[in-house]
């Protein structure tokens, strides 16, 4: 497994601007990838999950986009 940065999206309250930002929540345990999905009308749409395990042993599957991976993978560490 390896480690990783989540991110959870929180809405800006600075007056006159209205838009999400990537607000930090710590660090996981990146697990795999998973998928999702969310219905439409013209039916669903999948989306690439990441699956984590968070300091407290919960589990989640959040948005690919929510995690940062801290360090390479062990192949390309040392050449």
């Amino acid at each position: 497994m390896r480690k990783v940065i989540w991110y959870e999206y929180e809405r800006t309250t600075e007056p006159g601007k209205n838009y999400m930002e990537k607000i930090e929540q710590g660090e996981a345990l990146f697990h795999q990838f998973g998928v999702s999905y969310e219905d439409f009308e013209t039916g669903p749409g999948l989306f690439t999950t990441a699956v984590i395990e968070l300091p407290t042993g919960e589990v989640r599957s959040i948005d690919c986009e929510l995690v940062k991976f801290r360090e390479p993978p062990v192949e390309t560490r040392n050449g």
